[in-house]
């Protein structure tokens, strides 16, 4: 088929014509034809002026995200060009609300519009003929998304601005846009985070303290809340998905800011590699929209444009994700942010800002010594007005070209690695991991076939329930990114993953199939957690034994702990009933209770238990009931964010620690295990957020001084346990002389990994790692690999002598080789265990949870011998240690 060829340098050409017509474009002063300055009120309809009382622009002025809501459904109200739907709640339970915007007889069809948008997408019921005609009849959907990084305000006041023109104006320019596109606006894909940081500015006015907000924008990802785009894990991030599915917009402006060092606004062409995965015709399309952008700016005397930037077209960290993949565009526009959010940057030597050679990058340099919030909103505004202009002008051929031809070429065609079918094995080590990986992939509208006998492919024999996801479909190139291994190929790295393996992620066994799979198979209509039921219950004597391979465990023990039920973990492999079970089996009494918490919590994860007549009569451990678990995150930690949202969602008793936790008594009077995410430096917990420039809402990130840093110490040796994720290793070292040496070079030159996923070997017989695999990779991105200096070090994990890259990117091989990753240390009475590579970035490498959870109940457990484990009711201290 000849789509991909003739569609994509069709769109490549008026590429290179808008280039070519921005290159000469130059700095005029004639405005744009359609630049016309906002009218006074029409029809009743409040300017954003008068609504808000000031200009949208207004040095140190911000509109709250309640007020932008409220005038956007007054003008809902007042014109038929602007309907108002509210999508859900947020995280903190505000408002995520869309604004669509056309001409009234669009908005009386966009069912209908919506339905032909749906059908372009589906060729597999739709003929090329009938994709001509729908493109041609239909107008397509332009999403405006602003403000997701909270602290980027400028493109939220534009909004206002933009939604008042379109309403109330009569002009060649919104006849044309609003004829023959709608406008889907999302006025903030994070508004948890528009209130906290616009009224945090606007609460500080007029006192000393600092107008930014300090903390995490987004209650658990922060600056990461437009990184979610495998898993969703977030809220905001699956109502996003479900806009995209439900109305397959062509384009998508995603509206953000960046520092105030560079050009004054970036759009596309990007820079840097791209996934092969990613259709040839979102690049092209990507980058003839921001061209024309360009062109605009220009025409209207707005220098400092550049282009050939941002990695996003590799993985998906970046704000596009998933989307592009469908077929609808990328247009992402980066405008340079102003002082404290709202004034005016100014250059200190009185030279202008920002780069100041013009290249191809960067056609014109800004020429200016100051820049304001009132510039970023008129650049937001051109640069939008720019996009809608285009796809309006364009839009029967963005219909078809990305809804229509994208699916339908890895329909016929297949995907550019070759790989005909992923197979994933009925024989799973972790049916909960298999479950949540078939989960997303059906969330993004995967086809998922399940084998309904026993099939040979590539070789291999598979047993019938045995999944196959085949590459030729609408979503096969999503399926070959999600699944497939990778290897990035050149040493100009992307912002964090050079990876975005979902199996190797996750811990599940999934094989590429190059061939045909020849099997009887029939369509998964619904992705469902195994089904698991109860065995009967044993005599008074005997227990119900859960195995400990899945991260789903962990809500199984969390449920345990709630009930304060005593659970035992076996220390050695042991047989029962004629069945094996490694070392780190949760051993629980059956009793009603156990039974009754079981049955539930196991069948919200999927993973079965059995029961014995007889206890098993081995060593192990009992988990202190109700062990209480602290966070130590300190302010803006994101890595800490993101593990406030794992242990909230795993149901883990924990609480932040906050300074009034080091004033009075013992730390180990309050905590058993504590958390030192990723990111946690000595100066973060001695220093602390500065008083005078933070009031009470964040005393709890207020330093504690060298007093606090000793009593984290004492923490440990009084019996506590302290666990330390990445960067923190070095901080964990520090408190308390850890004998462990960085093992990897800190020059990229020498040593980089990009984001990527390395082979790891466990030493399963030790607590921290029972349930792992004794081979399988880790997450490694900008942190440590360490070496063992004494003997009271104790070896957890380490990467291979060799073959270390198991997908993504790695260069310096040699320095990690046989380097040590987790290790465990006995501190005095307590416990301390570091991990070296981010175990719990982003969530997302969750075959290795289990390292953390392990540890957090096994550092506090008292240990049992055969006796005790089998009588089952050993007894505790008040300060946790057994009693013996």
């Amino acid at each position: 088929m000849r789509h991909r060829r003739l569609l994509s340098a069709a769109v490549v050409t008026a590429s290179v014509s808008l280039l070519g017509t921005s290159l000469v474009a130059s700095s005029a002063t004639a405005e744009a034809p359609y630049r016309i300055t906002l009218p006074a009120a029409a029809d009743g309809i409040e300017t954003p002026e008068e609504f808000f009382g000031f200009e949208m622009g207004t040095e140190g002025k911000l509109a709250a995200y309640p007020d932008v809501l409220d005038y956007m459904k007054t003008i809902a109200k007042q014109s038929d060009r602007v309907d108002y739907e509210t999508v859900g709640e947020t995280t903190m339970g505000n408002e995520y609300a869309t604004v669509f915007i056309s001409a009234p007889k669009n908005l009386e069809r966009l069912d209908e519009i919506v339905a032909a948008s749906q059908k372009l997408s589906d060729p597999r019921s739709t003929s090329e003929a009938e994709a001509k005609a729908l493109a041609r009849e239909s107008v397509p959907i332009y999403h405006l998304e602003a403000t997701i990084h909270s602290t980027e305000v400028g493109n939220g006041q534009a909004i206002n601005d933009i939604v008042h023109r379109l309403a109330t104006e009569d002009s060649d320019f919104t006849e044309e846009v609003l004829n023959n596109s709608v406008i889907m606006l999302v006025p903030s894909q994070n508004p948890d985070g528009q209130h906290l940081v616009v009224d945090h500015f606007n609460r500080t006015a007029g006192t000393d303290l600092a107008r930014t907000y300090p903390d995490l924008y987004h209650k658990y990802t922060g600056h990461d809340d437009n990184r979610d785009w495998t898993m969703f894990t977030q809220v905001e991030a699956q109502y996003r998905l479900e806009l995209e599915k439900k109305y397959r917009p062509v384009m998508t402006h995603i509206m953000h800011q960046q520092g105030n060092g560079g050009e004054r606004i970036f759009v596309p062409p990007y820079g840097g590699v791209t996934s092969a995965n990613v259709p040839p015709n979102m690049n092209a399309s990507s980058a003839v929209v921001g061209q024309h952008a360009a062109r605009q700016l220009a025409a209207e005397g707005k220098s400092g444009v550049g282009s050939l930037d941002y990695h996003i077209f590799w993985t998906l960290e970046q704000p596009v994700g998933f989307f592009p993949f469908t077929g609808t565009g990328a247009y992402l526009t980066e405008i340079a942010s102003a002082t404290d959010l709202a004034y005016p940057q100014k250059s200190n030597d009185g030279k202008p800002l920002g780069p100041q050679v013009p290249t191809q990058a960067l056609i014109e340099p800004y020429e200016k010594d100051t820049w304001t919030l009132k510039d970023i909103v008129e650049y937001a505004s051109t640069a939008t007005y720019a996009g809608m202009e285009y796809v309006a002008q364009n839009g029967e051929k963005l219909l078809y070209d990305n809804l229509f031809a994208v699916p339908q070429e890895y329909m016929e065609n297949g995907v550019k690695s070759g790989v005909e079918a992923y197979v994933v094995d009925a024989e799973q080590r972790d049916p909960f991991a298999t479950y949540e990986m078939l989960e997303r992939l059906d969330w993004t509208q995967v086809e998922i076939h399940r084998a309904t006998a026993p099939f040979t492919a590539g070789g291999k024999e598979y047993a019938a329930g045995s999944h196959v996801i085949k590459t030729r479909q609408p979503r096969g190139n999503w399926v070959d990114q999600v699944l497939g291994k990778d290897t990035y190929p050149t040493d100009d790295l992307p912002y964090a993953e050079a990876t975005t393996s979902l199996p190797l992620q996750l811990g599940v066994a999934v094989d590429e199939v190059k061939g045909a799979v020849d099997a009887q198979l029939e369509r998964v209509t619904s992705v469902e957690v195994p089904t698991v039921t109860m065995p009967a219950a044993p005599g008074a004597s005997g227990a119900y034994l859960v195995r400990p391979e899945s991260y789903g465990t962990i809500q199984v023990v969390s449920a345990l702990q709630k009930a304060n039920i005593t659970t035992f973990r076996a220390g050695k492999e042991f047989a029962a009933a004629g069945t094996t079970y490694p070392a780190g089996t949760y051993v629980v009494p059956a009793t009603p209770q156990a039974r009754s918490v079981l049955a539930t919590s196991t069948k919200k994860v999927g993973v079965p238990v059995t029961a014995v007549a007889t206890a098993p009569n081995v060593k192990g451990i009992q988990l202190k009931p109700r062990t209480r678990v602290g966070l130590l995150r300190g302010a803006n930690n994101m890595p800490g964010g993101w593990d406030m949202w794992l242990l909230d969602q795993y149901k883990i008793n924990y609480e932040v620690v906050g300074a009034q936790d080091f004033q009075t008594g013992r730390l180990i009077d309050v905590y058993d295990t504590i958390v030192l995410p990723q990111g946690i430096s000595k100066a973060r917990i001695v220093d602390g957020l500065d008083q005078e420039r933070y009031d009470e809402e964040f005393a709890w990130a207020y330093g504690v001084g060298e007093a606090g840093w000793k009593k984290l110490r004492q923490f440990v040796r009084q019996g506590g346990t302290l666990l330390a994720i990445g960067s923190s290793v070095a901080t964990a070292k520090e408190l308390l002389d850890l004998p462990i040496e960085p093992a990897l070079p800190t020059d990229q030159d020498v040593f980089a990994t990009g984001g990527s996923l390395l082979n790891h070997e466990f030493d399963t017989s030790d607590m921290v790692a029972w349930g792992m695999p004794e081979k399988w990779p880790v997450w490694l991105y900008n942190t440590q690999a360490w070496k063992p200096t004494g003997k009271k070090a104790d070896v957890v994990s380490t990467y291979p002598q060799s073959d270390v890259l198991a997908s993504g990117y790695l260069k310096g091989e040699d320095y990690i080789e046989g380097a040590a990753n987790v290790v465990s240390f006995d501190v005095g009475k307590g416990k301390v265990v570091t991990y070296g590579s981010e175990i719990t970035f982003r969530s997302l490498p969750r075959s290795s949870f289990n390292l953390l959870y392990n540890a957090v109940y096994g550092g506090p457990a008292a240990e049992v011998n055969k006796t005790q484990l089998r009588k089952l009711q050993p007894a505790f201290s008040s300060s946790g240690r057994l009693l013996q």
